[in-house]
């Protein structure tokens, strides 16, 4: 959570982001744990409001910071990693070791 709010304040983490993150849908009439794809269109101070990508529904759900499993195809932390706001991941330490 700290690394998302690292990113919101540098303004990497923002409004039409891209994150994944498990939603419940209805499905038969049963509700299912799906992992989809958001589109971030409001950013609160513990959640985003999102869109799924490519559902024509236009459905929003509300997403808390610990639920985000990846910000723009990357986990947060590593992310932050890459632009210097957070601590050096295992991936860096596995690249200078090659």
């Amino acid at each position: 959570m700290n690394a998302i709010k690292k990113l919101q304040e540098n303004k990497i983490f923002k409004i039409n982001s891209i994150i994944q993150s498990t939603i419940t849908k209805n499905w038969m009439g049963s509700p299912v744990h799906v992992k989809a794809h958001l589109i971030v269109k409001k950013i609160n101070a513990e959640d985003v409001i999102c869109e799924e990508y490519k559902e024509a529904d236009g459905k929003a759900y509300k997403i808390k910071f610990l639920d985000i499993t990846t910000i723009d195809g990357q986990e947060p932390n590593e992310l932050a990693a890459v632009y210097g706001l957070g601590p050096k991941t295992e991936r860096f330490k596995k690249r200078k070791a090659e």
